[in-house]
């Protein structure tokens, strides 16, 4: 069977480990543990295969790969290696295909990075944040500003052709100026895509205690919206053209394997903590490296909890998504996969969104400036 009437599925693997923990990431990491990796890496393997051989894959082609984490990086190039080379033999792994692979400032040689560009890694996403010294020590991150420059340019140097940078604004203390310059200084150098995020408050982050005691005061919520309105023209205006709430690319440079996951493609993910949906279930892993080793050591399932999602949950989650993107709604996609008209469930609270944050244009419903800033509230508002 040709991929051409395959399924594309995309795969996640969750290396936890970090040097240290940012006080504002909810992601499961934990710090100080890399003598583990070795151990955890045969771990994430066994699951892969028990995972793989469990399924019924034979409809599906592999699209996508991402690394992620946590700090990927962390890991030697024989691991990744080790990795990759397990995909293959159940999977083909062309040179169109995404792999990415995330990495912080300061903790990616050249060296590093050239091996694994050589060994197919195609996209490289970097955890820059901030170009302000205060600003990233606030966060906890453990890079200089010279050393995201210096790791962009390696990287470069070592083939890499994609590379995304990470960004965040609205930090306390930030002002519109830095953010911008950030911004400006940062697309200089030249990145495929970035990615732009406003600082939230997740709960059991230490950001979410010092906020919870008074001791930090995030930024009122006018100056985060006028970050992200003027950080949204000035990358539009430079050739960064958002195509999620907070992506932004060059043309052709979208990041697929996050596309598939706002698109309801399939994915499968490893390691602990992560999530996985396939086949209109969705089933997690235990959040806990020791929890997660041991149960592999056992020959046990890493899962946690699963579900099987239901029809009002699938059209949700449909809405949630394709209004966060800038290609928004489509009502023809919507009745294909649903098998009625989106207007027949939706159409009456669509009215009171249209034209102030909603508009309708080429056979799509699309936010608008207005309507990206309540994209929350209105997706709410139309689910089932």
């Amino acid at each position: 069977m040709n991929n051409e009437i395959k399924t594309p599925l995309s795969l996640y693997f969750h290396i936890p480990f970090c040097k240290v923990k940012c006080v504002y990431c909810d992601f499961y990491s934990i710090p100080k543990r890399e003598e583990t990796i070795p151990a955890f890496v045969g771990a994430i393997l066994a699951e892969f295969n028990q995972k793989c051989e469990s399924l019924d894959l034979s409809n599906y082609f592999l699209d996508t790969i991402f690394i992620g984490g946590g700090t990927p990086s962390l890991l030697s190039p024989n691991q990744v290696e080790t990795l990759l080379n397990a995909i293959q033999k159940r999977f083909a792994i062309s040179d169109s295909m995404e792999i990415t692979l995330e990495a912080n400032p300061g903790e990616a040689p050249f060296e590093k990075l050239k091996a694994f560009r050589n060994l197919g890694v195609n996209r490289l996403s970097m955890g820059v944040q901030s170009l302000q010294p205060e600003l990233l020590k606030f966060m906890s991150r453990i890079h200089s500003p010279e050393q995201s420059h210096e790791t962009f340019m390696a990287a470069r140097k070592a083939g890499f052709e994609n590379i995304n940078t990470d960004l965040i604004f609205a930090i306390p203390g930030q002002s519109k100026s830095q953010w911008l310059s950030d911004l400006s200084a940062v697309m200089a150098w030249g990145p495929e895509h970035i990615s732009a995020y406003s600082l939230t408050v997740e709960e059991g982050t230490a950001l979410h205690r010092w906020v919870k005691h008074r001791t930090v005061e995030m930024l009122p919520e006018i100056d985060d919206v006028g970050m992200y309105l003027d950080g949204r023209e000035m990358l539009a205006a430079n050739g960064y053209l958002p195509y999620e709430i907070s992506n932004y690319s060059r043309s052709g440079f979208e990041c697929r394997h996050n596309l598939n996951y706002w698109t309801q493609i399939a994915y499968l993910s490893f390691g602990p903590s992560a999530h996985s949906y396939f086949g209109n279930q969705r089933w997690w892993n235990v959040r806990s490296l020791d929890g997660y080793l041991l149960r592999q050591t056992k020959g046990l399932s890493a899962m946690e909890g699963d579900e099987t999602l239901t029809g009002d949950q699938l059209i949700s989650e449909y809405i949630f998504t394709r209004l966060r993107l800038n290609e928004g709604i489509s009502p023809g996609d919507y009745e294909q996969r649903f098998g009625e008209p989106f207007e027949l469930r939706h159409g009456k609270r669509m009215e009171k969104w249209l034209k102030k944050h909603i508009y309708f244009q080429d056979g799509h419903y699309c936010l608008t400036d207005a309507g990206l800033l309540l994209a929350d509230d209105i997706a709410a508002d139309l689910m089932v």
